[in-house]
């Protein structure tokens, strides 16, 4: 009659269990990774639609990974800080952020003359792949780390 053994079992269920409950600081890198280069793909899209000083295209971070109730960890990335201050028909002083102005460039603002742009969603979709290749190598490199 045959015979198998098997050594090493109880180690591949650890590291199941490790792989399942992906550490934080790898579900950051992983989400850092990405949103970079979603980021660099938003900057470079903007710097060719628009002929500005660069303000809004330089304001693009990503922000650090934050975490739902649900357990859903992610990752931000749009324009961040102020872009500049006007009067508003009371006369009184407003600032304007710069997730507003690309707001608008975004989508438009027909009684201001502006057309809908959407840098934003053609960044993004451009950015999928290559975004999800530097997650992966993430991932490959914790998987690596933990034999797998």
């Amino acid at each position: 009659m045959a015979r198998m053994e098997a050594s090493g079992i109880a180690e591949l269920m650890l590291s199941m269990k490790e792989v399942a409950q992906l550490p934080d600081s790898v579900a950051s890198e992983m989400l850092q990774a990405g949103g970079n280069i979603v980021a660099a793909k938003q900057r470079q899209h903007y710097n060719a639609a628009l002929r500005d000083t660069g303000t809004l295209a330089n304001s693009i971070k990503v922000s650090k990974m934050k975490t739902k109730s649900s357990g859903l960890r992610f990752v931000t990335v749009y324009p961040q800080g102020k872009h500049h201050t006007y009067k508003d028909k009371n006369g009184k002083i407003k600032t304007a952020t710069n997730n507003d102005v690309a707001f608008v460039h975004e989508y438009g603002a027909p009684k201001r003359g502006i057309t809908a742009k959407g840098i934003i969603r053609l960044s993004n979709e451009e950015a999928a792949e290559e975004a999800n290749s530097a997650q992966f190598a993430v991932y490959d490199k914790f998987l690596k780390s933990k034999n797998l």
